[in-house]
């Protein structure tokens, strides 16, 4: 039941968890105020995004491992103090340099928070409730992801943009408060540490993520982007190597002969690549296209977002009935429909079209989203022992996290083909098929989903075990 020590753990863990998710794209209304700020380059503006990104997505693995080690609710903790002091000094930086570590000190942190407080949530509850609350963190983390350039451009409508960062001061201040008091410590299987598997692993998704974020500006055969993109998948592969001679590795692969664990992180990253890729698009198509602000923009995303938010507990209240493959079947197939639907209704229209037009697919690809992250949560921790929980926890999110810049690379990619934009007639013209092709991405989640995850009642897809908590 929902008593009261968990229900403040829920609170404290999903308000870590909106904040962390919120700074991922809070930033973007407010970088022209920046660039005038510092007098910063286009690099530089670029680096105040992708700073965060590349710490937060290199680290999610390691931190979860930390975690299972080390206590879930220290690593947890700390994570929000990185957080919260880097959100201080990029509110106190002077310069392009200081903005840009400071950011990256934010994801070091975000990437402790994120995963944990999956990890802290789903431990904390019993099976019977497990996928409801569930539904509360995914509905969290969309909303807190979805919102970010709502918020940030209300922020700098009324106030300096250095109070996009202010804010998250006192509240991460309050969070490690009340969390030293409310949070329970646990553990998972510890293993012993393996600082050369950890630097493999950080380098290799390092050079691919930066690559695909450079590949469009760059030239995708350039030296930089293949170098990059060839050195991280070699040192991945490295990595796989060094890790099976391991006794005890830091990443157990045989947790991938799990089909549906393996199915649903596959999943994953597919959903992330065509949802996200949607998103950059039709972010671009209303403000470039439509002429909306990027205030308007963000209020009428909202659509989206709201939806989101209603849906993911709807989704955890559903699970129960129909299993998390069932749930998950639902989501991909509204979300694949709604992006399709972008596509279809551009060409059929070109841009000149009231918003009306695309409010009802928002809701439908914001109600598919939410259906979505509650069953993927469930279903990766659902297929694995108690003790690799944070582990796979960790493989999730950042394989999610990889497959959303590939996404937007792609759509960028396919975007960007071809003739010359030159008038908004042109950008719907180029969007139409970047927006199918992240349609058809969404497509292969649910075929992956559909093909290789497991019937509920297998003995793979049950519940983890609720971690022992410290006395």
């Amino acid at each position: 039941m929902f008593t009261p020590s968990r229900i403040r753990l829920l609170a404290v863990t999903c308000i870590a968890l909106f904040m962390a998710m919120l700074d991922n794209l809070v930033l973007g209304v407010a970088l022209p105020s920046i660039q005038r700020s510092f007098d910063a380059s286009l690099s530089d503006l670029e680096w105040f995004m992708n700073a965060y990104t590349l710490a937060f997505a290199v680290l999610l693995i390691p931190f979860s491992a930390l975690g299972e080690r080390f206590g879930r609710k220290r690593v947890f903790l700390a994570g929000i103090a990185v957080f919260t002091l880097g959100s201080a000094l990029a509110g106190l930086a002077g310069a392009s340099i200081e903005l840009i570590l400071a950011r990256a000190l934010q994801g070091v942190g975000g990437a402790a928070i994120v995963p944990l407080s999956l990890t802290l949530v789903n431990g904390a509850f019993p099976e019977r409730l497990r996928a409801a609350v569930l539904g509360i963190w995914s509905g969290i983390s969309g909303l807190g992801l979805s919102v970010g350039p709502l918020v940030g451009g209300l922020i700098v409508e009324g106030a300096p943009w250095q109070w996009i960062f202010w804010v998250n001061v006192p509240v991460g201040v309050l969070a490690i408060l009340f969390g030293l008091r409310w949070l329970p410590e646990s553990h998972g299987e510890r293993r012993p540490a393996d600082p050369a598997g950890v630097a493999l692993l950080a380098a290799g998704l390092f050079g691919l993520i930066y690559g695909l974020q450079h590949g469009n500006v760059d030239g995708w055969l350039s030296a930089k982007v293949l170098g990059l993109l060839l050195g991280g998948a070699a040192l991945l592969v490295v990595f796989y190597g060094w890790e099976r001679r391991r006794r005890q590795p830091f990443v157990r692969f045989e947790l991938f002969r799990r089909p549906s664990y393996a199915a649903y992180v596959l999943t994953g990253f597919w959903m992330n690549a065509g949802i996200f890729g949607t998103i950059f698009l039709l972010t671009l198509f209303l403000q470039q296209a439509q002429g909306y602000s990027a205030l308007e923009a963000g209020v009428r995303t909202m659509a989206w977002t709201g939806s989101t938010m209603l849906a993911a507990p709807l989704a955890g209240l559903a699970i129960g009935r129909l299993g998390n493959k069932g749930v998950l079947s639902v989501g991909l197939t509204l979300q694949t429909a709604a992006v399709a639907g972008f596509g279809w209704l551009i060409a059929a229209n070109g841009v000149d079209f009231p918003f009306a037009y695309q409010a009802p697919l928002m809701v439908l690809a914001g109600a598919g989203m939410g259906f979505s992250f509650t069953p993927l949560a469930h279903g990766v921790l659902s297929a694995v022992p108690h003790g690799a929980a944070g582990e796979a926890s960790g493989i999730s999110n950042a394989t999610r996290e990889l497959g959303g810049v590939f996404g937007i690379a792609i759509g960028a990619l396919l975007f960007q083909s071809g003739s010359a934009i030159r008038s908004a007639a042109d950008f719907g013209a180029h969007a139409v098929p970047a927006l199918y092709v992240c349609a058809a991405m969404l497509a292969l989640a649910l075929i992956c989903l559909l093909v290789f995850v497991r019937s509920e009642s297998s003995c793979d897809a049950q519940p983890s075990a609720a971690p022992q908590t410290a006395p």
